[in-house]
């Protein structure tokens, strides 16, 4: 079977997007003869897996996605095709789609306002004329089942694992060495995910901020991600509260460096208003590290008992469960045992084994 799979974001800075896709490839089979279509990323800089590396042009997705991957799957007579989100309008053989959530139809406020028109146009329709639809968790599922009408049966969970490249790390002279590149020489909080309001980082930004003017912490807070939409505020937000010496934001890093940083935070926090899973959980986990979150949408779905949860809604929450385990060394570890069991929940092996079992499924 040819099965081809857009792999675009790979290069891209897309994060989770991104981190999804290579490792779908990357833990996938020989069984198969798999073609996978690029556009900006460089041949050179793309994994060195064993498949058809097949430039799709032009970059522009608008005619990307209508015109030019109808004419490669076609050329290279696709079986079936992967995608994320959206599928091209006409194909010539059976389409799988991956929906991680549809967030942007419950904070419309959160994106620019013509990204959104275009996702609550063609995500919806591409859920309704694929073969079939994935998602990431259940909480996802049913979202897109009740928003989209799409039939029970047409959607498949494949959870989200973590690659083996997230571990706990003993060598703390080599940790040491790579966040000297951030001029990271204090404990700190960390958090990661890209500045936008759906992330609630504004939020916990102002919590950390009265903490520390009340001399109740002593960490740093450190941001892990890049700018996005409306994402400037969290620096005013910095900046109006006098913390600039204490917030540190480091923009996008690559998984080395995010390992070391998992390691070697006191905390890790995650308190965003809305996930279809929420990667960075499982591998602040693996990595060893104790963890607060929401307790909204996929977050207790995928961090079970493993984490502290709040109100994202909550300054209040959040400040009580950011003291109570600064202050409980014995709930940092438990915290820490339990996140090393849930993550053994999550193989990206056995997601790109139920993804494939899907493609056989419907391919022709």
């Amino acid at each position: 079977m040819r099965i081809g799979i857009d792999i675009h974001t790979i290069g891209a800075h897309q994060t989770g997007n991104e981190t999804y896709i290579k490792n779908i490839v990357s833990n996938m089979n020989d069984d198969h003869d798999l073609y996978l279509y690029y556009t900006k990323t460089n041949r050179e800089n793309l994994p060195d897996w064993k498949a058809n590396f097949k430039k799709i042009s032009p970059h522009n997705s608008l005619l990307r996605i209508p015109v030019s991957f109808p004419l490669a799957l076609k050329r290279d007579k696709i079986d079936v095709a992967h995608f994320q989100y959206v599928i091209p309008p006409v194909s010539p053989c059976p389409t799988v789609v991956m929906i991680h959530d549809i967030s942007y139809e419950f904070f419309p406020e959160f994106f620019h306002p013509l990204s959104r028109k275009r996702m609550q146009l063609l995500i919806p329709y591409s859920a309704r004329k694929s073969s079939h639809v994935l998602t990431v968790s259940e909480y996802s599922k049913q979202q897109i089942i009740k928003k989209y009408g799409i039939p029970e049966d047409k959607i498949t969970v494949t959870y989200n694992g973590v690659s083996d490249n997230f571990r706990i790390i003993n060598d703390q002279g080599y940790i040491d060495t790579i966040l000297q590149r951030f001029s990271l020489t204090k404990p700190f909080i960390l958090a990661v995910g890209n500045l936008q309001p759906r992330k609630n980082i504004e939020r916990l930004v102002r919590v950390y901020a009265n903490l520390k003017k009340l001399d109740k912490i002593e960490q740093d807070l450190v941001l892990v991600g890049k700018v996005d939409y409306k994402g400037h505020k969290i620096f005013d937000i910095i900046k109006d509260n006098n913390v600039e010496k204490f917030v540190k934001i480091t923009g996008y890093v690559n998984d080395e460096e995010l390992v070391a940083l998992y390691n070697k935070a006191d905390i890790f926090v995650y308190p965003s208003l809305y996930e279809g899973f929420g990667l960075p959980l499982i591998e602040s986990m693996a990595c060893g590290t104790p963890v607060i979150t929401s307790n909204v949408s996929s977050l207790p779905e995928v961090a079970g008992e493993a984490a502290l949860y709040i109100d994202p809604e909550s300054d209040d929450d959040l400040e009580d469960q950011l003291l109570k385990l600064s202050a409980n060394n014995d709930l940092k570890k438990l915290l820490v045992d339990k996140g090393i069991d849930q993550v053994k929940k999550f193989s990206w092996k056995k997601a790109a084994q139920d993804t494939t079992n899907i493609f056989e499924k419907i391919a022709i």
